[in-house]
């Protein structure tokens, strides 16, 4: 009599709980659960590097993290020490776009006029903020630089304390949504050289526009082509097979509608997008499964 195989027991590194990534990962593991072959998905505190570590080390056998964050460890860049050796990539998932916000009726109407100017762009320590630090590097610009957290600085945004806001939100994102029902405002664009410097040097980033869609941000006056990275889910290639990675992969996007549920996002993300390449090698069961698809 033939012998039922034993239903896998995986690992998932997440997100801080209170941030977008950790509903993310709940809705993920309750499709992996469900799918054939698959017995209980265990969440795992962690976050930032610590979840590439995590997977390329066996830890965890997933994780959550962002496409230029997977990247920096394939090629041992800071704050990694050495390069990732086992670390693949599933399936992307919803992008963050880089912006600039100013008020609509601002004198700052293109990148240069940032100069000198009161420029919040989020926490020391955040991918945002290092991210901003070299692009105002790169154009040879100094601004007065400030590290409130993105609640603060849409606040001081409206009184009138900040000149812009340099972030990177999710096609649908409530502070912006909020401030953008309250006032007018307007994007202020990426040079495309800059641009096209940033997506040599780091393959994860790609061109798209802000916002997604022209309801989504009531009195945002404009839109701008810019940069996005993806939020990808990424795995052991050493302990997540060619049968599990397609079996994850299909699972999740003939159910994205249960994970768009508690990231509002992903209810723009197309499936095909799941198939985005960000500079990191995609498993081979995965891309079984996009070419099954014709999405590569």
């Amino acid at each position: 009599m033939a012998v039922e195989a034993a239903a896998a027991d995986l690992t998932f590194s997440t997100g801080r709980q209170g941030g977008s990534q950790y509903p993310v990962t709940v809705a993920l593991a309750q499709i992996i659960e469900k799918a054939p072959g698959f017995g209980r998905v265990t969440l795992k505190p962690g976050g930032g590097a610590s979840n590439i570590v995590a997977v390329d080390s066996g830890k965890a056998d997933l994780a959550i993290t962002l496409s230029i964050s997977a990247r920096d460890g394939l090629l041992g860049r800071k704050p990694y020490k050495t390069k990732t050796k086992n670390l693949v990539q599933l399936f992307s998932l919803h992008a963050f776009k880089v912006v600039v916000l100013v008020p609509a009726d601002s004198p700052i109407k293109a990148f240069k006029d940032l100069a000198g100017k009161k420029v919040n762009t989020g926490p020391k320590g955040f991918t945002i903020t290092e991210l901003a630090t070299n692009v105002f590097a790169m154009e040879k610009m100094k601004v007065d630089m400030k590290y409130l957290r993105v609640t603060a600085a849409v606040q001081q945004f409206k009184d009138g304390h900040l000149d812009a806001l340099f972030y990177s939100p999710s096609d649908r994102y409530a502070p912006f949504i909020d401030l953008a029902s309250i006032r007018p405002i307007r994007l202020v664009p990426l040079n495309d050289a800059t641009m096209t410097r940033l997506i040599k040097e780091n393959p994860s980033f790609y061109r798209s526009r802000f916002p997604a869609a022209a309801d989504i941000y009531p009195k945002l006056v404009n839109s701008v082509e810019t940069l996005g990275y993806p939020n990808t889910i990424i795995a052991n290639k050493n302990r997540i097979s060619d049968a599990q990675a397609y079996a994850i992969t299909r699972a999740v996007a003939e159910n994205l509608a249960q994970v768009a549920a508690v990231e509002p996002s992903l209810k723009v993300l197309r499936p095909k997008e799941l198939a985005l390449e960000v500079g990191v090698p995609i498993h081979p069961g995965s891309m079984k499964y996009f070419k099954e698809k014709g999405w590569r």
